[in-house]
């Protein structure tokens, strides 16, 4: 699968895990980026391009994401750990 395949489905994982449509954006300067902004109508995920190298860290940014988007807010860290822990 090459890049922009893998892309598309972390963006169609996030929307069907939160239920929303979201506009994903990678960023070539910071690899390990994971931001969000969900005050806007489709909220806005920026990953970095590890999520393309490393299977775990795109796992965590993609659940981190959907979580956030469902609670429109970012989530703790602790509460975070729990998500994880219950998947």
């Amino acid at each position: 699968m090459d890049d922009e395949a893998f892309v598309r489905r972390i963006s169609e994982k996030i929307e069907r895990l939160s239920g929303r449509q979201v506009e994903l954006r990678i960023d070539e300067q910071e690899a390990s980026q994971l931001q969000l902004e969900l005050k806007r109508e489709i909220p806005l995920v920026v990953l970095g391009t590890n999520v393309i190298r490393y299977a775990g860290f795109a796992r965590m940014c993609i659940e981190y994401a959907a979580a956030s988007i469902q609670e429109e807010r970012p989530i703790d860290m602790l509460e975070f750990h729990l998500l994880l822990a219950r998947n």
